[in-house]
């Protein structure tokens, strides 16, 4: 019982955190985009809001990791970068959501992605600091399966609170972009409130500080920030691979929109994508439970490559599809493979992450989520525009699934060249 209550406060931050982010990547950028920014600007309009607050995600993580490491703070080492963290981000998402100026949004979306991630990587970190390296698939398995119930509460939640047709129903007619806005900011209300429970509940962890240094200032950051790439061969090999899988995985997200619409020719595209998003999501969870037990019992590294194989065949199935009834049966086979591929690769790097230094490591783990999203659609993008215009269109996103899955089995491929840590009882 004492394992289950320490699993639940490390997980249950995650279920918020990608509630929130889950609803803005898919609609809620594109809403404000929509109502601040002119018809024919608004692809370069979202493209800038997505890469600022990449950066500045980027930036935060790779800035707050390292230093949580070697926090000597009476609270603890992780838990001042997930209180202030959370805390400091909330007025931002705020302004987020209220202001009616492009670039006053813009500032307020980059500085929540500041703030908030200030607190991810040493949220991360708690995992490795107070489980067993035995129970790692158990607990990464709880993370999992929290993240994922928040990624469902964010695609649900969002999709009812932005449509018209939500609110007559509730007896109150409005226009489209009155109803967006509104259901955007009570999203964002009830978001807020989620945080900061979850931020208390977390934050209840035991978490001593580090033992203080005697070395300088300067010493202590240089050795922060240091990263001896030799001894940490095996972490970077497993670094490329994710980064590679997660190249396909969002540009696949990306870009599934227009595969339905053009290519399959679906009525609704944006029904066919939620529910297919649902669909993958919800299968991914028993997936997630299954995975953590086998990543404590067997090959982790193995238990990978045998998801990527699954996955794999999924996305090929994919691709094949001429229908949109097609697209079901890839899409639970993809669902089954990516979470226990989730849980199992996530349980492989903390394996592989020294003790005590978990905030360095999930900074440097958190490149191959979020550079992924900024290249891969810029890159895809190109390759399906000139597709669409040499053979026809729709012919292109056909292409960039190909790609997308052509990326992911070279990220599975990458799998081979890690050293798991086999552990001596």
């Amino acid at each position: 019982m004492e394992d289950v209550w320490t699993f639940v406060r490390l997980s249950v931050w995650w279920l918020p955190f990608n509630c929130l982010w889950t609803a803005l990547l898919t609609q809620g950028l594109q809403v404000r985009v929509e109502h601040l920014a002119p018809p024919e600007a608004k692809g370069g309009a979202l493209a800038t809001l997505t890469a600022i607050g990449a950066a500045l995600s980027l930036a935060s993580q790779v800035f707050a990791g390292p230093l949580s490491d070697r926090c000597s703070h009476p609270l603890g080492r992780r838990r001042p970068f997930l209180l202030v963290g959370t805390f400091a981000s909330l007025p931002f998402l705020f302004a987020f959501a209220w202001l009616e100026n492009f670039w006053l949004v813009v500032i307020s979306f980059a500085l929540l992605q500041w703030f908030l991630n200030l607190a991810a990587a040493p949220t991360r970190a708690l995992l490795p600091d107070l489980v067993p390296s035995e129970k790692h698939g158990s607990a990464s398995a709880q993370t999992g399966l929290w993240s994922l119930f928040g990624q469902v509460l964010g695609m649900v939640s969002v999709g009812f609170l932005l449509s018209p047709t939500f609110w007559k129903k509730l007896g109150y007619e409005m226009q489209k972009e009155t109803a967006e806005t509104l259901g955007l900011r009570w999203f964002v209300v009830s978001v807020a409130v989620l945080l900061l429970l979850a931020s208390v509940l977390t934050a209840t962890l035991p978490d001593r500080p580090a033992p203080k240094s005697s070395s300088s200032l300067w010493q202590n950051l240089v050795s922060a920030y240091r990263f001896p790439f030799r001894e940490h061969a095996d972490f970077l090999w497993l670094l490329a691979s994710r980064f590679l899988l997660n190249l396909g995985f969002y540009t696949a997200v990306a870009f599934m929109r227009w595969f339905l619409a053009d290519t399959l020719k679906v009525d609704d595209p944006a029904k066919a994508t939620m529910e297919l998003g649902l669909l993958v999501t919800v299968v991914s969870v028993p997936s997630v439970l299954i995975g953590g037990k086998l990543a404590d019992k067997m090959s982790k590294r193995k238990l990978c490559i045998v998801a990527s194989i699954v996955a794999g065949v999924g996305g090929l199935s994919f691709v094949a599809a001429t229908n949109f009834t097609m697209t079901k049966l890839p899409a639970i086979l993809f669902g089954v493979g990516s979470g226990v591929f989730a849980v199992a690769n996530w349980a492989l790097a903390v394996n592989l992450m020294p003790k005590g230094e978990g905030g360095k490591f999930f900074a440097l783990w958190q490149f191959a989520f979020t550079l992924p999203q900024v290249f891969g659609p810029a890159i895809s993008g190109k390759l399906g525009d000139f597709v669409n215009a040499a053979l026809g269109s729709g012919v292109g996103w056909r292409a960039v699934l190909l790609l997308c899955v052509f990326e992911m089995l070279v990220g599975a491929i990458l799998l081979l060249k890690v050293r798991e840590i086999v552990e001596t009882k």
